[in-house]
């Protein structure tokens, strides 16, 4: 969650990796569904243990991702000897911005065409103005106050700002030292870590910034520049131990799965690596979880548009719709995630052809 440099980032995949992407993003699509679809309040009745699981614990694996996030920056910030801030950012943008953009499009149109029918639901938004809508485009709407239109819209706005914040520390440490080590940015990375954890993720007056969601993203890029060095390992040793006290001070679900998510993920890089019929599935199966998480949403909005369209009603029925809404989400993201990589494919064509 292509080609180019990136692409060639991923040859080196982490099987745990793509399976926390896989069933994290799966688990998003199942949260969203028990919060926003009207199928769920009738599917709690007889099946309460299930979907209380997934309304109170689905979303747990955004902060699997934010690990996974920072351990798969590290890759670009051990190229230091070919790292280009803006080509990377572009790149970055390049990746993430285009299914994003796709996805507040077909939530915006499925809006406005079934507005009538969900507008009574207290998720649903109402038809975003121009400046709302603008927002959204240049990912400003949660610093600005705008109401979200899409449940993955502040995701891609944190991811973009917590990558860009690593890569500013990287260029940074490389301005002021002509001998650049590792261990610089490490250390950096650790400082930064430690006062997101011990400061701004306790205030929710910062969840709209990068600052937030540091001290999870910070422990992925440890976890992975662990490997490198002595130095390296002490650091990550010691922001593992920062997250221990801090669930023991502060205990909650999301505080655990961060601490457990780097310490899988540290463990895992270190195993040898598997190549065969299964691990291509998993990868394949990977590869779409971030069109997954983005477009899931106007899916969702389409089937409670149609359900309350039709006035349906009775558990079997409210069983197959969910499903069916959690297929095709899935088969959407496929779609579009095959459409991007092949659009990408002739634009790098193109290119070398004009060339």
């Amino acid at each position: 969650m292509l080609r180019g440099s990136f692409a060639k980032m991923m040859r080196q995949r982490s099987l745990l990796i793509d399976l926390l992407k896989i069933i994290g993003s799966q688990l998003i699509v199942l949260h969203h569904l028990v919060l926003y679809a009207p199928m769920a309040k009738i599917l709690e009745v007889q099946l309460p243990q299930l979907i209380n699981f997934l309304f109170f614990y689905g979303r747990l694996p955004v902060s699997i991702f934010l690990v996974a996030g920072g351990y798969l920056c590290a890759h670009i910030v051990d190229q230091r000897a070919s790292f280009e801030f803006t080509r990377t950012i572009f790149k970055r943008c390049l990746r993430l911005l285009p299914l994003y953009f796709i996805s507040i499009f077909a939530v915006l149109l499925v809006t406005i065409v079934l507005h009538p029918y969900v507008k009574d639901e207290p998720w649903t938004s109402d038809i975003p103005s121009v400046l709302g809508f603008l927002s959204h485009l240049l990912l400003l709407q949660d610093l600005i106050g705008e109401p979200s239109i899409s449940a993955g819209a502040w995701y891609v706005s944190i991811d973009l700002q917590l990558f860009a914040l690593t890569l500013s520390l990287v260029y940074l440490s490389r301005h002021f030292y002509k001998n650049f080590q590792i261990e610089i940015i490490t250390f950096c990375v650790f400082l930064i870590s430690l006062v997101s954890l011990h400061i701004w993720s306790k205030n929710e007056e910062y969840d709209a910034l990068a600052f937030y969601f540091f001290h999870a993203y910070g422990l992925g890029v440890l976890a992975y520049l662990s490997s490198k060095n002595r130095l390296s390992f002490y650091f990550f040793l010691l922001l593992l131990m920062a997250h221990a006290v801090d669930i023991y001070m502060y205990p909650t679900p999301k505080s655990s799965v961060i601490f457990l998510s780097a310490l899988a993920i540290s463990f895992a890089q270190k195993g040898r690596e598997i190549k065969n019929r299964f691990t291509r599935l998993i990868e394949s199966a990977s590869d779409i979880s971030y069109a997954l998480f983005v477009s899931h949403f106007f899916v969702i909005i389409v089937f409670s548009g149609v359900w309350k369209l039709c006035g349906l009603d009775g558990f079997a029925l409210a069983y197959t719709m969910f499903l069916a809404t959690w297929l095709v989400a899935t088969l959407m993201a496929s779609f579009l995630n095959s459409f991007y990589s092949r659009l990408i494919v002739r634009m790098s064509q193109f290119k070398g052809a004009v060339k």
